[in-house]
């Protein structure tokens, strides 16, 4: 006679689906703690322009960075568990390249971290800055092998780029001195090259190529980014606005505004895609702010408040819907159900 114990059976079950779950994360989920890293700095040159208080910055720092810990571990453990799944979605000509979300991530919340302990943010920076010159390097080498579909370059190729000019962008913070002033020219060189002409190739196919599927529509807006990113990488350096830094600025306002009414109408499902639109509108936000404090431009501070509402209710509706769809039991499934 054969005994079934019940409760070890539902133990079993559970620790299955929960392993399951772990083999369907997806490495774009780290976009969120980019979305979380760029509202955090959006709020910290909202306090320096109207003069008020950080404690919200801190507040969003703090929660971009655990849910920055909590995705790198379960990710992880998805890479001890599943390996060949990860070594899939990271040879894919196209989800591959959201890895570099995880590198944008790290750059951005050393440089939120970097008042509390400038030790802790500098080797989370550089961290972040080597591993993402390892991943342009690979990827840039995948890219030059040839044998790529057409469709397939697509905006989220733009990553890669992004990566470095992210970390040029918070390396002010991490006071190298000179050296440090040397490492963020030559990072913004190759990021801005880089998303500069994959722009225009990406751009070439868009216009004379089928439209992008349904989850890529979203991230049309990371278009914007090589503009936006690449101008407050550019004040960084230069540390005041000329003709080349206002002609990024207001040319990234208008891809970002021209995609806008093409990716958010009606029909459009919510997709993990959507922390990529997140990524785009933060990018525009803190350059609009960074225009503002800097230029002493009226039209562009209430432009930057502007897109800061926008930004908040962004982030709040897709947080929620993320949350929405993990706790269903709808966001980590296989692709085909």
């Amino acid at each position: 006679m054969i005994i079934i114990d019940e409760n070890s059976l539902g133990k079993k079950n559970g620790n299955e689906l929960r392993k399951n779950v772990v083999q369907y994360l997806p490495v774009g989920l780290f976009g969120s703690t980019v979305a979380y890293a760029g509202l955090a700095i959006a709020l910290k040159q909202l306090a320096a322009l109207y003069n008020f208080h950080t404690f919200y910055a801190t507040a969003v720092a703090v929660l971009g960075w655990t849910v920055f810990v909590l995705l790198t571990i379960f990710y992880f453990i998805k890479f001890l568990l599943f390996p060949s799944a990860v070594r899939e979605e990271l040879k894919h000509p196209v989800t591959g390249n959201f890895l570099g979300t995880f590198f944008i991530s790290a750059v951005l919340l050393a440089g939120l971290a970097a008042p509390h302990s400038i030790l802790f943010a500098r080797i989370t920076w550089l961290a972040g800055t080597v591993g993402g010159l390892v991943f342009l390097c690979t990827l840039t080498s995948r890219l030059y092998k040839g044998a790529l579909n057409v469709l397939d370059t697509v905006p989220p190729i733009l990553i890669p780029g992004l990566t470095v000019l992210n970390a040029a962008t918070s390396g002010d913070t991490m006071g190298f001195g000179w050296f440090g002033n040397k490492f963020d020219v030559i990072l913004f060189s190759v990021g801005i090259a880089y998303v500069f002409v994959f722009f225009i190739v990406i751009t070439y196919r868009l216009i004379h190529r089928s439209p992008v599927i349904e989850f890529l529509v979203p991230t049309l807006l990371l278009m914007s980014a090589p503009f936006t990113v690449g101008f407050i990488c550019y004040l960084n350096i230069v540390s005041y606005i000329d003709l080349f830094g206002t002609v990024m600025f207001y040319f990234g306002f208008f891809v970002y505004a021209v995609l806008f009414f093409s990716v958010f109408k009606k029909g459009l499902h919510f997709m993990i895609s959507w922390w990529g639109a997140c990524f785009a509108t933060g990018a525009l936000t803190n350059s609009a702010f960074r225009y503002a404090i800097v230029g002493q431009d009226v039209m562009v501070k209430f432009m930057a408040t502007g897109l800061f509402v926008g930004l908040v209710l962004m982030i709040a509706v897709t947080s929620y819907l993320t949350i929405n769809r993990l706790v269903t039991g709808k966001l980590l499934k296989p692709a085909s159900e």
